[in-house]
């Protein structure tokens, strides 16, 4: 870190129930890092993909004042009015005067639906912070994609109060017919990162090898911080189940991912997907 750059940004693009949550508490907990006041600031993805402009839209009613505006929504309002403030407000988080003994030189912003941004918009994100002498760290983090959308139902289900096995397969049968969600191509992701940054510049993790000394290692130095001991045993928005998943419905799944996955195991061929990724290997051949 140096006067000129004074700490890097962590562009966190998911993905979404890949272990973003879990990595966001450990970081946010440093002394060395500061994210500011949220973990998913959902700036980039509301004001470039028409599907996900809901982000920009306050549900304010009158007679229930929890829904009235609050301090954090205000200041993300201010960032859709002017996109600066955004970049403005993470180069300040790195600047700002701190007590003695402590410097932060790591922040960041992880919004899994981040992963469906373009290749230009990761560019202009990058020559904003570059303008400002702030390095961008890009990093993905994928899951296994047949256990990744299993588990974003069973939490959309346990927000509900719905945990029965009946319910979880009619909800997995709903999904599979209504076709790939917005977030689930992985390969589009790694092809946007690729052209805006260059894969040899991002960090590809995987949410299978996440939890281990190696990995995360590897990440902390990626983000040139120094390695401090996680906590491996916390749980994060944890939505695991014992309810059996008929064969039937693992076909579908695989059929619908299979395309993407081929093409992630071509974009990274280092990585041993048969083993890391035993569900999707199974039902996507």
């Amino acid at each position: 870190m140096t006067e000129q750059t004074p700490g890097v940004f962590l562009l966190g693009v998911g993905a979404q129930k890949a272990g973003t949550s879990w990595l966001h508490q450990q970081l946010q907990r440093r002394s060395d890092a500061d994210f500011g006041f949220l973990k998913e600031y959902h700036i980039h993805d509301a004001l470039t993909i028409p599907k996900l402009e809901r982000f920009r839209h306050l549900n304010l009613q009158l007679t229930q004042p929890r829904s009235w505006l609050q301090p954090r929504s205000w200041r993300r309002q201010r960032f859709f009015s002017d996109p600066r403030r955004y970049y403005n407000y993470f180069s300040w988080l790195l600047r700002r005067p701190r007590r003695p003994g402590r410097t932060v030189c790591l922040t960041g912003d992880i919004t899994p639906s981040y992963a469906v941004l373009s290749a230009a918009t990761f560019q202009a994100i990058h020559q904003q912070f570059q303008q400002r002498g702030i390095p961008v760290r890009p990093v993905f983090l994928l899951r296994d994609p047949i256990e990744r959308i299993i588990s974003s139902q069973r939490m959309k289900l346990r927000k509900q109060g719905q945990r029965d096995a009946t319910t979880e397969v009619a909800a997995l049968r709903k999904r599979v017919d209504n076709g790939p969600g917005l977030r689930s191509n992985y390969n589009q992701t790694l092809e946007a990162l690729d052209q805006a940054f260059g894969l040899e510049d991002c960090f590809i993790g995987l949410f299978e090898t996440l939890f281990q000394q190696e990995s995360y290692a590897a990440l902390c130095k990626y983000l040139a911080i120094a390695y401090q001991e996680p906590d491996w045993q916390e749980k994060v928005n944890a939505s695991a189940t014992a309810n059996p998943i008929p064969d039937d419905l693992l076909a579908a799944l695989g059929r619908q991912q299979a395309a993407d996955f081929r093409q992630v195991c071509r974009a990274l061929p280092q990585l041993d997907f048969e083993t890391l990724w035993p569900t999707t290997s199974r039902w996507c051949s």
